[in-house]
């Protein structure tokens, strides 16, 4: 039986992570600190060969992807695989939201995968291409190691959809640092958690 390697990467850190502010689907470099952190897991995964390497098309990722792999492997960009778009709350951080926007603030603690965000994203639409894409992925890439480098948000739901009841109750039970690896297996359809975290 083929087993197919997926290794999920964030991207290192931004000025906004650093700050607390939401990016989304806002294109936002990499600051020194992070460049720093993508090297370092160059250093730690050094002996690691992907076949393939997918990436956000967001600026933070793809400099990750170079910095982590360098030139490997081509990298290839896909917007499946872009942050949550959070529509009227991006470059906002969570206290203004709750001041700007109280109503649907409460709304959004309550029943975050339902409540729509002005002019956002869609939770379920959200993680419902991110979840197709990877299985595409795995399906078009058997016996292969393939790397995606993306996002907390696209991590988060992947972890969420393999390793846990469903998506809604498992999402926030995974923190996913910048700049880390985390690597599945699958023994045809069955994923194994290898190292989750790592750096």
């Amino acid at each position: 039986m083929n087993t197919t390697k997926l290794y999920l990467i964030r991207h290192g850190e931004t000025e906004q992570n650093k700050t607390g502010i939401l990016m989304g689907s806002t294109d936002t470099p990499l600051n020194d600190h992070g460049r720093l952190q993508a090297a370092s897991l160059r250093e730690r995964i050094n002996a690691l060969e992907v076949d393939t390497i997918f990436s956000s098309p967001l600026s933070r990722a793809v400099e990750t992807a170079t910095l982590v792999f360098g030139e490997q492997v081509p990298i290839i960009t896909d917007s499946s695989l872009q942050e949550f778009h959070f529509g009227e709350w991006e470059g906002m951080h969570f206290s203004q939201i709750a001041t700007q926007y109280p109503d649907i603030w409460q709304m959004w603690l309550t029943d975050w995968e339902q409540t729509h965000i002005p002019g956002g994203e869609a939770f379920p639409a959200f993680k419902q291409r991110v979840i197709s894409f990877a299985a595409e992925v795995v399906n078009q890439h058997p016996g292969q190691r393939v790397a995606m480098v993306s996002h907390g948000g696209c991590i988060r739901s992947l972890l969420a959809h393999f390793f846990c009841e469903s998506v809604s109750k498992g999402y926030w039970k995974f923190k996913v640092d910048n700049a880390t690896l985390t690597e599945i297996e699958f023994m045809g359809n069955l994923p194994i958690l290898i190292r989750f975290n790592y750096r």
